[in-house]
C-alpha cells in the first residue's frame, strides 16, 4: 500500500510542476467532473454486467461496492457541476464513447470475471490520472477532495485486483 501511495505522490509531483504555470479556472472543474461523471457512469455499466455475468464472490462484491460508492459520486458531481455552469459536453461525450469501447470489450470476453478484473484495473488507472491532473488544475476545494479520494481509494481498489489477478 505504501508502495501504491508513494507512486500516487511522485505522480501528482510531475503534474503539479506541468501545471505550476497554468492559472486555474472554472473549466478545469467543469471539464474533469463531467469526465468523471462519464467515466462512473461506465464503472457502473460494468459493474451491472458483472453481477449479472459473473461468478466470482470477490468480483460481485467490488460490483456492488463500484455502484454505490460511484452513484453517490455522481450525485455530488451533478450537484457541483449546477453550481459552476453545468455539463462540460465536450469532455463528457469524449469519456462516454471510452466508455462505450470498454464496456464492449468486458461484452465479447470470453471469461467475463477476468475480463471485468482486468478492464476495471485500467479503468481505475485512468480515473487516478484524470484525478492527478485535476489536483494541478482545479481550485474548487470540494473537487481537490473528491480528487484526493478517488486516488486513495481506487489504487487500493487496483492493488486488491493485481493479486486477484494473480491467483
Amino acid at each position: 500500500m505504501q508502495h501504491l501511495l508513494i507512486l500516487g505522490i511522485l505522480a501528482l509531483g510531475s503534474v503539479w510542476a506541468q501545471h505550476a504555470h497554468h492559472a486555474p479556472t472554472i473549466g478545469a472543474e467543469r471539464s474533469f467532473l463531467s469526465g468523471m461523471i462519464a467515466h462512473h457512469e461506465g464503472a457502473l455499466a460494468m459493474a451491472r454486467y458483472a453481477l449479472e455475468r459473473g461468478r466470482d464472490r470477490e468480483i460481485r462484491a467490488w460490483a456492488e461496492a463500484i455502484l454505490r460508492d460511484q452513484e453517490r459520486e455522481i450525485a455530488l458531481m451533478q450537484g457541483w457541476l449546477a453550481e459552476i455552469g453545468g455539463l462540460d459536453q465536450a469532455a463528457y461525450a469524449a469519456m462516454q464513447r471510452d466508455m462505450t469501447a470498454m464496456l464492449n470489450q468486458l461484452r465479447e470476453a470470453r471469461d467475463p470475471d477476468r475480463a471485468f478484473v482486468e478492464l476495471m484495473f485500467l479503468h481505475h488507472k485512468g480515473a487516478v490520472e484524470m484525478a492527478l491532473e485535476a489536483l494541478g488544475a482545479a481550485k474548487d476545494r470540494r473537487v481537490l477532495d473528491l480528487a484526493r479520494d478517488i486516488i486513495l481509494a481506487q489504487t487500493q481498489e487496483m492493488h486488491a485486483f493485481r493479486l486477484w489477478l494473480l491467483r
